[in-house]
């Protein structure tokens, strides 16, 4: 009997302790935008800067990154906000804009909700895992999206085509 009880006890140890651990993992949420913000950014190109700034109170300035060939790139950018996420966005070719946004803390959960509110079409579908986002017919014009980990959380990386 006295056994039992053990194992039980330690069942339930390990029990709470993995919730503790989960929602430490995944304590960072993204504010859920409201339907007015989504429908006046609808057709902004500018879509995550806008709630970046609204919903986490504003970013340092953007820089064009340096390229070897010009000193200076205004088609390249980085932005840097308050709450840890950068992003990158390389507008140089006329035919795609490829991205990169880092959510250092984040879990992969908050990305898909952030994936479904900025790039949700009704030509795209998720894989299996949620960890690639794409048109259907492979190949197709619009954005190819990827969630991926790194050290500190976890990162998007998109690139969108005409």
């Amino acid at each position: 009997m006295k056994t039992a009880i053990k194992i039980l006890f330690f069942i339930t140890f390990c029990n709470l302790l993995q919730t503790k651990l989960v929602a430490q993992v995944c304590a960072k949420k993204l504010p859920i935008p409201d339907k007015t913000f989504l429908n006046n950014i609808k057709n902004s190109d500018k879509a995550e800067i806008e709630y970046f700034q609204k919903y986490f109170g504003g970013r340092s300035k953007s820089k064009g990154l340096k390229n070897s060939k010009e000193n200076n790139n205004e088609c390249k950018k980085t932005y840097n906000f308050k709450n840890g996420i950068v992003y990158k966005r390389d507008e140089c070719s006329q035919s795609e804009i490829e991205g990169y946004i880092f959510f250092p803390g984040y879990c992969k959960s908050e990305l898909v909700k952030y994936v479904e509110w900025f790039f949700k079409t009704e030509w795209n579908s998720w894989n299996n895992d949620k960890t690639s986002y794409q048109p259907t017919e492979n190949g197709d014009a619009g954005c190819y999206i990827e969630i991926k980990q790194y050290k500190k959380g976890f990162y998007i990386k998109y690139i969108c085509s005409e």
